[in-house]
């Protein structure tokens, strides 16, 4: 978000002069009203997330299950939307807004009761407010996304390219910092630099929070013991195996809990909770 006001801000400095360059910031800032409207949820979800509608046996299967969470809370289980994953993992999801999504592995091959944890899971993730954050994080964040995003396939393009666009944007960073040092001047730009290093760990922290506190809402409504079973199944097949090879970077920018640590805090929930 801030490196997508950056530049957005030089983009209007740079085409219009005085009063008229506020102009756009201001009509970006406020576009951010659109994520209000309904039909941008729907249209990020099925182009942008790439998610699609259950077919009507899918349907079924997802009403059965989400009445059974929904009516623990007294929530109205028609003022979320879902959603299919087309996708062979075992996961689920609060995408932004009213969405909830389930991938099609984990709608078919779940118990009902496994299927309801996951879904208490994205439930408790709505009742925090995470999705709703993340998807006004994710509209300000257009801008710096598209420009990541060009970069990324120039530096896919071949290994002269790559080299050549890698190397000067660490010789830009250097330079500006080293520039902001010495002429104190343009201090904007060291943070600039610095700021895909360590503005990611602490938003890192947050999701892992946000993912044990979902895990806290689930065991809450009855499903701790569904959850632990569902959390060891994903152990067995090796879901943190990529995140222990990663080392301490892994762990520091991750945005998920361990599983162990999921699996260590349910555990103790339920010890707490028994007379």
């Amino acid at each position: 978000m801030i490196w997508s006001f950056g530049i957005v801000s030089s983009l209007s400095t740079m085409i219009f002069d005085g009063f008229s360059a506020v102009v756009p910031v201001v009509l970006w800032i406020l576009s951010g009203l659109l994520i209000f409207w309904p039909r941008t949820e729907y249209y990020l979800a099925k182009f942008f997330f790439r998610l699609r509608e259950p077919t009507m046996l899918e349907q079924q299967k997802l009403d059965v299950a989400w009445r059974a969470v929904c009516s623990q809370v007294h929530v109205d289980p028609k003022y979320y939307k879902l959603w299919i994953e087309e996708s062979d993992d075992i996961n689920g999801y609060a995408m932004a807004g009213k969405s909830v999504a389930v991938t099609r592995w984990a709608l078919n091959s779940l118990p009902p009761r496994q299927l309801q944890a996951v879904l208490a899971h994205e439930l408790g993730h709505h009742q925090g407010g995470h999705p709703w954050a993340g998807l006004v994080a994710f509209w300000y964040s257009l801008p710096g996304r598209s420009l990541a995003g060009l970069v990324s396939a120039i530096l896919r393009s071949g290994p002269v390219a790559g080299c050549l666009v890698g190397g000067f944007l660490f010789c830009s960073a250097a330079g500006l910092f080293m520039a902001s040092l010495i002429f104190n001047h343009g201090w904007g730009w060291v943070f600039y630099t610095f700021m895909p290093i360590l503005v990611p760990i602490p938003l890192a922290w947050f999701n892992r929070k946000a993912e044990l506190m979902a895990d806290r809402v689930a065991a809450d409504l009855g499903y701790a013991r569904d959850t632990i079973t569902f959390l060891y199944d994903l152990q067995a097949q090796g879901e943190d195996v990529a995140r222990r090879a990663a080392g301490w970077r892994g762990a520091l920018y991750s945005s998920h809990p361990s599983l162990a640590v999921r699996i260590t805090t349910l555990e103790r929930y339920l010890q707490g909770s028994r007379p």
